[in-house]
């Protein structure tokens, strides 16, 4: 199983973005929707982890873990990887003038020997994208496709996004698909 560092979002985000995800579905659109017991933001992706290193990782990072403060963060629109016209992730953005997020990958990644990824931007996956089937396909509105979908919520402003935790996490069979292996409470903004 994936293991992965990631921010807990507080109950309001959640919400808002659970609320946000049931609005976008009425699209119509082909797609594997995120469970929004799932949201989150991820900071490090770790990959398959044995037994010993699911055991020490806790330690290795535990006083950068204890230290981190929350951060100040806005969901701002929607954006996507892997392509506009058929992405491979539509994520809600999220705004971090501080860029406190990156900062947090930059000394995670450098204390856990995983590389930096240069573009580090804060998102949080709300569905992956999929071929319809024709089904699908004839129920849906015409017209309407990611590119237009990711237009019209582009720069939208959904609030300040509350993040209560650093989690260690791991992927699971089940839904919700995240299981949380490890957690440090985040120390209140200042």
């Amino acid at each position: 199983m994936n293991h992965f560092l990631a921010l807990r979002l507080a109950d309001a985000p959640r919400d808002r973005l659970a609320d946000l995800a049931r609005r976008l579905q009425a699209w119509n659109l082909p797609a594997n929707w995120v469970h929004p017991e799932d949201y989150h933001l991820t900071l490090v992706f770790l990959g398959p982890c044995d037994a010993d290193e699911v055991r020490t990782l806790p330690y290795a990072i535990g006083d950068l873990a204890h230290g981190l403060q929350q951060p100040r963060l806005r969901l701002a629109g929607l954006g996507a990887w892997g392509g506009r016209t058929e992405p491979k992730v539509v994520f809600a953005a999220v705004e971090d003038l501080a860029g406190t997020c990156a900062a947090i990958h930059r000394d995670l990644s450098d204390m856990l020997s995983v590389k930096v990824e240069p573009r580090y931007a804060p998102q949080i996956a709300l569905c992956r994208p999929r071929p319809g089937i024709p089904s699908e396909l004839a129920t849906r509105p015409s017209r309407r496709d990611w590119p237009q979908l990711l237009e019209a919520h582009g720069l939208a402003d959904w609030g300040d996004c509350a993040t209560t935790d650093l989690v260690l996490y791991r992927s699971t069979e089940r839904t919700p698909r995240y299981a949380e292996v490890a957690r440090w409470p985040l120390l209140a903004a200042a």
